[in-house]
């Protein structure tokens, strides 16, 4: 074993003398930022000195700001051997320009759009330029010997720069903050234990993996099929989907890690969500060849650990329009909301980037993205609608406007068979926008019912026809785009159409879902939180902002939980979190996969993360690689991909005609809130109104579901009084197993594999399942015990004990619900105090393990009650 020893004023280590599972010519250089041998960097007092230097490896960076255009540091390193390394620097990533090179090579640009484990250096918390993170900056290849290594800076905002340290890895390299490999930080506070396991090396000592829930490669018996309200493998077998959007990592060796921590923990399905087009030329098909490539590696790696793919290419948000597009008075300068719906133009160009993703051989896999099986779907757009507070003319442009009010003017002409019955079905309603050729379009508010039911009988007709074919239009577009995915390009898996809430859920939720079904699966997105107030603060978490701790389970209604679903296609949620900061967290994955499965969902993909390791900072509001989530995934997903909970039958059938439907005499569509960042843009509108016909706890009983112009379906109103007790403040599944006590605060899982108790666990007192009884002093938690090899628990041979209460970066701190400081690594978990009792403990013994399913120590099993070790996540109990 070799150990740490320093060469010219430089950090050299040995990755086997820190990692004893590495083999021993896993060589790692770490270097000093500061070490430089030679620079011409200017050190300036705010930018340099005013930070968290026990944030910095070395308590020391090198920087530069308002000093020479052009900085260059050299440094000299002796490399043990030679080979082929990957350079990762942490530096400062905000409006950075960073160059590299070795020896007399030529400079190679670093790409800081992809930093990781992003930290704010800040000592007064600002969220100015004073941050670091990794970058991951290529690869080269090196002699042995000594080698000198320059590093460039030239950012254009005041010449800024600054490194704290930068690695030469000969294998794949996991960035901790400033953490070197096999260190540990430590630092917890009273009651409380720093979560810092060690990168997993996938070996056979793990006491668990759900790796082989997965089909040795995703796709093996072929494309996903639907049949009914389900998807199916290839071969017909039904599945079910534990997802997550996690993207496709830059580096090869990352892309292999988290692919492979996901399929461990239950995983079998990720989407990439991102933008495949380059928009920094004149060519406005040019596609973005580096992403593209990242993509096809992510595709191999996700589908060698028997995970599909769902691509995600398409979001307005990622793009704003310019004049090389060729949209005739398009809206230049901003994001195409509903372009996409409405010119051809654009379409020729959406077809564009879509045909060279799908059909672009895989160098990886020697087959197109089109013919790979393994990407099991191909969603046409994120988050866009003729529907939502987005579309008005100053959104779309007065151009695709006049498109459209073109469009309606033919179809109502064609609907009434001339303009004087349209305008006698309208009772002569006007707009100033109407000609021979055009009808004049309104905007969302005037298509909700607050705008609806303020205008007079002909109007009310005539935004009734608008809706109508909006409507049509949007299906159409699906169904036309889903014919083109599949026929001309060669795809032969599922199209999903889009995702999107709207402005009036009650009047036009349906409707929007409706618009999907030109497509294999109905999708949506939902999203959980307090109040988060402050700069950006829909998207990321800062020293400044106010935000409210928030329980999903003292409300279930207040939960994007319920799927009001279409009957007859199968339902996927491609976006759902609970957002951060908030202490209540814990319950979020049991939650998910416990009424997911009860509504006979198929999938729900968790948001979000681009790699495989944990999150060592607090600065997003949708952390998912974090104890809490990330390490709560095992039980969840086995619970809900094998099957332990039994799917609850139609509870709720409405059957209504397309008439129903467009005239507005089909409402009651509520489905709890989603506390998207994008929520925002819209007026305080009351889309989430209670209905008098519709009780939104019915979700919680049942599968709740509408028929369209189905004369075969039968209406289903099933009585739920023995199911909702609003005295007691419970509802209870129709299957039994699920029960609800949002008065005290907690849910419990009763079923013959799997128990749990999640919520306020000291409120819920002793809790007695089938086979365990649960009590636990803490405030909060989940504690879920669960089969592992497939029998009843009573009988069971290998049982997963896992607990969590609540997490927090060590510095987190607040003041009276403003946040003074997000804190950083390492993350921190509350002590869990709690026993479970086993009815049946003949035999049974106990050992805890760490994050990753390793032996951690033994835990002990007295009369048939284990404590629960304060520090693990999991326990395995054998019999």
């Amino acid at each position: 074993m070799h150990g740490a020893k320093v060469v010219l004023g430089i950090t050299l280590i040995t990755l086997a003398a820190q990692l004893p599972m590495q083999a021993v010519e896993d060589d790692l250089v770490w270097v000093e930022g500061e070490a430089a041998v030679a620079s011409n960097a200017k050190s300036h007092p705010w930018y340099s000195e005013a930070i968290k230097r026990d944030m910095l490896s070395g308590d020391n960076w090198l920087s530069t700001f308002d000093g020479p255009e052009e900085v260059i540091a050299r440094y000299e390193v002796t490399m043990a051997k030679a080979g082929s390394y990957t350079l990762w620097l942490r530096m400062n990533p905000i409006a950075a320009k960073v160059a590299w090179r070795v020896g007399d090579h030529a400079w190679a640009e670093v790409d800081a759009s992809k930093a990781l484990d992003q930290v704010n250096l800040a000592n007064d918390n600002k969220p100015d330029l004073r941050f670091v993170a990794w970058v991951n900056g290529g690869k080269v290849d090196v002699p042995a010997g000594k080698i000198a290594i320059e590093i460039k800076f030239h950012s254009d905002l005041n010449h800024h720069g600054a490194l704290d340290c930068f690695v030469l890895a000969a294998k794949t390299f996991h960035p901790n903050g400033k953490t070197k490999p096999g260190s540990k930080l430590g630092g917890a506070d009273p009651g409380w234990w720093t979560f810092e396991p060690e990168h997993d090396e996938f070996t056979s000592a793990s006491k668990f993996t759900l790796r082989g829930l997965n089909e040795k490669r995703a796709g093996e018996s072929g494309p996903l099929k639907t049949k009914g309200s389900a998807i199916t493998l290839g071969n017909g077998t039904p599945v079910r989907f534990w997802a997550v959007n996690a993207g496709a990592p830059t580096d090869q060796g990352q892309a292999d890690y988290l692919a492979a921590r996901l399929a461990k923990n239950g995983f079998n399905l990720t989407r990439i969500h991102g933008a495949v087009f380059d928009r920094s030329g004149a060519d406005p098909k040019a596609i973005d060849l580096k992403h593209l490539d990242a993509i096809h590696y992510a595709v191999k790696a996700y589908a060698e650990q028997g995970i599909y793919v769902h691509l995600s290419t398409y979001f307005p948000l990622w793009l704003q329009l310019k004049d090389s597009d060729g949209i005739t008075d398009g809206p230049l300068g901003k994001n195409p909301f509903a372009l996409l719906l409405i010119d051809s133009t654009f379409q020729d160009l959406y077809k564009a980037w879509l045909k060279t993703v799908l059909t672009t051989k895989n160098p990886y896999t020697g087959m197109s993205l089109a013919a790979d099986p393994a990407v099991g779907f191909v969603e046409i757009q994120n988050e866009d609608s003729f529907f939502f507070w987005t579309f008005n003319p100053e959104n779309v442009g007065k151009g695709p406007w006049r498109q459209l009010e073109q469009k309606f003017a033919t179809w109502a002409d064609a609907r009434y068979g001339s303009r004087a019955k349209v305008l006698a079905a309208w009772k002569n309603a006007t707009n100033p926008a109407d000609t021979s050729d055009h009808l004049g379009v309104v905007g969302a508010y005037d298509m909700t019912a607050a705008g609806y039911n303020q205008a007079d009988p002909g109007r009310q007709a005539r935004i009734r026809d608008q809706v109508r074919f909006l409507a049509q239009l949007q299906r159409d577009f699906y169904a036309t785009m889903r014919s083109y995915i599949n026929k001309d390009l060669g795809f032969n898996g599922l199209v999903t159409a889009s995702n999107w809430t709207t402005a009036d859920n009650r009047q036009l939720g349906f409707i929007e879902r409706w618009t999907y079904t030109g497509t294999d699966v109905i999708d949506r997105h939902g999203y959980f939180g307090g109040k988060h107030e402050g700069d950006n603060s829909g998207w990321s978490v800062r020293a400044g902002h106010t935000y409210e701790d928030k329980a999903a389970v003292l409300d279930p209604t207040d939960t994007p939980l319920g799927y009001f679903q279409f009957a007859g296609k199968p339902h996927i949620l491609t976006e759902v979190a609970w957002n951060k900061p908030n202490r209540f967290v814990a319950d979020a994955d049991l939650l998910l996969s416990s009424y997911g499965a009860l509504q006979g969902v198929a999938g729900s993909f968790l948001f979000a993360t681009s790699s495989g390791e944990w999150n060592s900072e607090g600065s997003s509001n949708w952390q998912f690689m974090m104890p809490s989530a990330f390490g709560q995934s095992p039980a969840a997903a086995l619970q809900f991909r094998r099957g332990d909970l039994t799917p609850a039958p139609v509870v709720v059938r409405e059957v209504v005609t397309s008439e129903d439907l467009f005239t507005f005499k089909a409402g009651g569509f509520i489905e709890g809130q989603n506390a998207d960042f994008r929520i925002g843009e819209a007026p305080k509108a009351a889309s989430v109104a209670t209905a008098s016909t519709f009780d939104p706890l019915t979700y919680f009983v049942g599968r709740v579901e509408r028929t369209v112009d189905d004369h075969s379906a039968k209406p289903v109103a099933t009585n739920l009084s023995p199911f909702i007790d609003r005295n007691a403040k419970t509802v209870r599944s129709a299957t039994g197993q699920l029960t609800w006590n949002w008065g005290a605060g907690f849910v419990t899982v009763n079923s013959p594999k799997s128990q749990a108790v999640t919520g306020f666990l000291s409120k819920a007192g002793t809790v007695k399942l089938g086979d365990v009884t649960i009590t636990s002093t803490n405030d909060y938690g989940t504690i879920h015990v669960i089969s592992l090899d497939g029998l009843p628990l009573a009988t069971s041979k290998q049982i997963l004990v896992q607990s969590f209460t609540e997490e927090k970066h060590t510095g987190w701190q607040t003041n009276n619900g403003t946040i003074v400081d997000i804190g950083h690594a390492p993350i921190q978990v509350k002590d869990i105090t709690a026993t479970v009792t086993f009815a049946n403990f003949a035999g049974l013994k106990a050992t805890s393990l760490d994050g990753h399913g390793y032996l951690q120590g033994d835990a002990a099993i007295v009369e048939g009650s284990l404590t629960l070790p304060k520090n693990a996540l999991y326990v395995l109990i054998t019999r």
